[in-house]
């Protein structure tokens, strides 16, 4: 067994080491077309590069982060972004999660149940020839990841807009068209606005059903709560009933290990903290991730038919926000995007206390932690060997953890 390890670890530092110039983030801006929102001419808000390398993480659970985002605007608005490398369909990252998404949602007083959040979906594509281009080749399609609200392609519809006060297209405010005279939506970009000959443009998604609580104790109407605590069934509480959507989650503050907005890790990289996902199918922030929303390339879907895409990798990432809303002050509903991460793998599996090895140490350690009463405390994915539930909506630590440090991984060396 451990000779086997020592292999997979060898193969993943030959991939490593092949891919050292690759950044963990998405590094190129391909297209945005933000639809009119209050956000998308103010320029703290509008600028497409801010959603490339790391993400900022100053908000943490407890508000918005407002540094280093780009505002989609309204209902199909979007932005497109390519990784330098391929990002992969692994099953050797946690749970199968692949890359995720960074914006500025929130838990709303600290309530991981209740979150503001402006959720949008996510479209993938492969670079099928190789040109760096999206779309330019008949086999390149956007492929969705519809979610927990998609069940169907049918919700897809157009929206179009302009600037005339009093006819059938402007948004509720025509201060929020894009102020075509001004960086970023002058003729040569990066954000061009495909205007027609009367001056409008068209926009479209996947219309997702608006999940705000009206009635929300914060008195605020931009609450999402989790739809599990309203369905009769105490047993799933723990679990989220909303997930597959961007900027749906909080993105920590860096170093911030276990969701307290407290720094734990001054030390720790961005690079490593950012590329470790949230579990999605769990209410919180599993320890030790960055947070964010993460996405397994296996959920897309050919959105004409509704069948597994079966993508080995993809390249392109589109957001979209899918809300149609406008949610009074606040304005309308609209995602804001801070950074798109590739997934790192979990290297040294059963190394629990992080030495670069896995020893009796940590066979002692993985048995102290069985059985807790809370799952998530305390927590590790280097310990959670053993995929619990479907998609590991009940992930724990458990006897067959152990059974499969003991056998597979105990002795293995990791630097």
């Amino acid at each position: 067994m451990q000779a086997r390890w020592r292999a997979a670890a060898l193969t993943s530092l030959i991939v490593l080491l092949s891919e050292a110039q690759a950044s963990e983030f998405a590094a190129e801006l391909v297209e945005c077309v933000p639809a009119p929102g209050q956000f998308i001419n103010d320029p703290s808000f509008n600028d497409p590069y801010e959603a490339l390398e790391l993400p900022a993480g100053d908000g943490g659970t407890s508000g918005a982060g407002n540094v280093s985002l780009v505002s989609l605007g309204g209902f199909g608005g979007s932005i497109v972004l390519k990784f330098d490398h391929t990002v992969l369909d692994d099953p050797n990252n946690y749970l199968g999660l692949d890359f995720i998404v960074f914006g500025n949602a929130f838990w709303a007083s600290g309530d991981p149940q209740r979150r503001f959040a402006e959720p949008g979906h996510v479209e993938v594509m492969r670079d099928v020839d190789g040109d760096g281009l999206a779309g330019t080749s008949p086999q390149e399609r956007w492929y969705l990841i519809p979610g927990s609200l998609l069940a169907d392609g049918s919700s897809y519809r157009q929206q179009t807009w302009d600037e005339v006060p009093g006819d059938p297209y402007p948004p509720a405010n025509v201060g929020w068209f894009p102020w075509l005279d001004y960086w970023p939506y002058l003729p040569e970009g990066p954000c061009i606005i495909p205007l027609d000959e009367f001056g409008r443009y068209t926009t479209g998604a996947y219309e997702l059903p608006a999940p705000y609580d009206p009635n929300d104790p914060s008195g605020w109407s931009a609450i999402v709560p989790n739809p599990n605590l309203s369905d009769g069934d105490p047993n799933n509480d723990s679990l989220e009933g909303l997930y597959g959507y961007a900027d749906y989650s909080p993105t920590l503050r860096l170093g911030d290990l276990d969701a307290d907005d407290v720094v734990d890790d001054p030390n720790i990289a961005p690079e490593e903290f950012y590329t470790m996902p949230d579990n999605p199918f769990r209410v919180g922030v599993t320890p030790g991730s960055g947070g964010g929303d993460a996405f397994d390339i296996a959920w897309a879907v050919d959105p004409s038919t509704w069948q597994a895409a079966n993508l080995a990798g993809i390249d392109f990432v589109r957001i979209t926000c899918g809300i149609d809303a406008i949610q009074g002050i606040l304005g309308e509903m609209s995602p804001e995007i801070d950074a798109v991460g590739d997934v790192r793998p979990v290297f040294c599996p059963g190394d629990i206390d992080r030495d670069a090895d896995v020893d009796l140490v940590d066979l002692v350690e993985l048995r102290n932690r069985l059985g807790v009463a809370d799952p998530d405390v305390p927590f590790s994915i280097y310990g959670d060997l053993v995929l619990d539930g479907v998609r590991g909506e009940n992930a724990r630590h458990d006897e067959s953890d152990l059974v499969k440090l003991r056998a597979d991984y105990l002795g293995a060396v990791c630097e």
